[in-house]
């Protein structure tokens, strides 16, 4: 029975302008302090189920991205997207190029917009989940203990251990409002949903053949279009589809899930806080990187680019220099920097 992991690579990133744009998004970024994290995610997905086993998901225009991070990397390992359709259309086509190697065979679905501190820890869970997707009988997805109250995040409320460190899934819950995530946080039956999942093929496909029987059919008409070599038809195929996440589509409504939970420090770096936060700053602590110098403050998170940052006697801001924009804001204002992002997008400027 054959593991493939495959690694999602859209997404934009509103929150973490400068740095992630349309044309560059937070996956091609050093966001943790290292490499970036598409390239982190790899390592982990190549520990995994081995180099030559690792698939990749993104929107055809970020096709030049992953060269320069895989330089010689295959076309049958690379699913491009000639628009965005979210995760569900995604997953299953990448899921079609494994069935023809291995009908029976295991996928691993691994966004590469997060990080994690440790790396032994994931793996442990992962190989966990692997194990017990091999059944075929539920989907696996990583549970993350809640580490604060947090309403930007989907969780899930698990039930009884079924076998040693895994456990069902009762329910998903979307976004809770703060009264409910605070309980979440200390009941210790709910976890963070990471969108982190292990299957086998033949499982998705029969529940996506009840759940959203129109995904399915639209991406076997790509998949048959991409094995001929027909790029129109492709497209045609794909841009029909309706856009989804494989959350909506399947994992919420499918018959059974069941989670392994995992404390690896897991952060999905969503926003100038997180990436703060994830790199060891706090209240009185600042993050700097770059030619960046502090005096007179703390609690700041500055990015210097190719030029010198100064920054003095100011606290708990973020001060962010990119080729494509200066950002200054003080430190929890990620939602209004998002909300100005899109209104410059939708006036069709970054």
């Amino acid at each position: 029975m054959t593991v493939r992991a495959l690694i999602l690579a859209g997404g934009s990133g509103t929150r973490l302008w400068p740095l992630s744009t349309d044309d560059r998004p937070k996956p091609f970024l050093p966001l943790s302090g290292k490499a970036s994290l598409l390239r982190e995610t790899h390592e982990r997905a190549a520990r995994l189920c081995g180099e030559s086993n690792v698939l990749y998901s993104a929107r055809a225009s970020h096709a030049p991205h992953l060269a320069g991070e895989f330089p010689g990397l295959p076309a049958a390992r690379l699913v491009l997207e000639p628009e965005r359709r979210n995760t569900a259309p995604a997953i299953a086509l990448a899921a079609l190029a494994v069935a023809d190697e291995d009908p029976d065979g295991v996928l691993v679905v691994l966004p590469s917009d997060q990080a994690v501190q440790d790396a032994d820890e994931l793996h442990r869970a992962l190989s966990l989940a692997v194990e017990s997707a091999r059944s075929g009988d539920a989907f696996l997805t990583l549970g993350i203990p809640p580490t604060r109250p947090e309403t930007g995040f989907g969780y899930l409320e698990a039930g009884r251990e079924t076998i040693p460190g895994v456990r069902e899934v009762v329910r998903f819950v979307e976004k809770p409002p703060l009264a409910d995530a605070e309980r979440y946080a200390v009941s210790g039956n709910h976890y963070w949903n990471a969108g982190i999942f292990a299957f086998s093929v033949r499982l998705l496909f029969s529940e996506m053949e009840r759940l959203c029987p129109d995904v399915l059919a639209s991406m076997r008409a790509a998949h048959a279009a991409r094995r001929a070599g027909d790029d129109a038809a492709f497209e045609a195929a794909f841009r029909a589809c309706r856009s989804t996440s494989i959350d909506y589509a399947v994992m919420e409504k499918a018959r059974a899930v069941r989670t392994v939970p995992s404390s690896c420090g897991w952060s999905d770096l969503g926003s100038w806080e997180a990436v703060f936060e994830f790199r060891g700053g706090a209240d009185g602590k600042s993050v700097l990187s770059g030619p960046a110098i502090e005096e007179g403050g703390c609690g700041n998170l500055v990015l210097a680019g190719d030029r010198p940052v100064r920054l003095l006697g100011l606290s708990d801001v973020v001060v962010v220099d990119a080729p494509d924009g200066l950002l200054v804001m003080k430190r929890g204002g990620s939602d209004l920097l998002r909300a100005s992002v899109e209104k410059s997008l939708a006036k069709g400027r970054a």
